[in-house]
């Protein structure tokens, strides 16, 4: 497949698949890319283990750009923060090679994914009453809040 195509491919995929359906799945990415990490520290698999958790930090880092402060107000400076936090453990990781570290930025990432993919079910549903509290698909189901077009 070409990359014009794969870009077309893409590009669709963003008119069609909700919002807070791309963020479960760029977490899903971000969790699957530390794993994979985890195991090539301990393989002793440097580069891979580089290469892995670069990818990671850049699908967080793209996550923290598309924040809407002005719409997202304090959970938007919450997931700033978060996304700061989770990016600076994944750079000590880089020094450390702690297996510890990686596996509490998994459990912080799940728990966080889990609460997109809540909010997901209910924003498809139609459910904002539903919405975890504060949840920014409680304000505006179609999660312009937080996430900058």
């Amino acid at each position: 497949m070409s990359h014009k195509y794969k870009y077309q491919a893409y590009a669709a995929a963003t008119q069609t698949v909700a919002r807070t359906k791309q963020i479960v799945l760029l977490y899903d990415g971000v969790i699957r890319l530390v794993q994979q990490a985890r195991e090539a520290i301990h393989g002793q698999r440097i580069e891979d283990r580089f290469q892995l958790l670069t990818r990671a930090s850049d699908i967080i880092t793209g996550l923290q750009c598309c924040l809407d402060f002005d719409k997202g107000g304090d959970v938007a400076r919450t997931l700033h923060h978060f996304y700061i936090d989770i990016n600076a453990r994944i750079f000590s990781v880089h020094r450390s090679n702690s297996l510890d570290t990686c596996n509490e930025i998994v459990a912080e990432l799940k728990q966080m994914r889990d609460t997109w993919q809540e909010i997901d079910e209910n924003s498809a549903r139609g459910d904002a009453a539903k919405m975890p509290p504060g949840s920014p698909a409680a304000a505006d189901s179609d999660q312009s809040i937080i996430l900058s077009a």
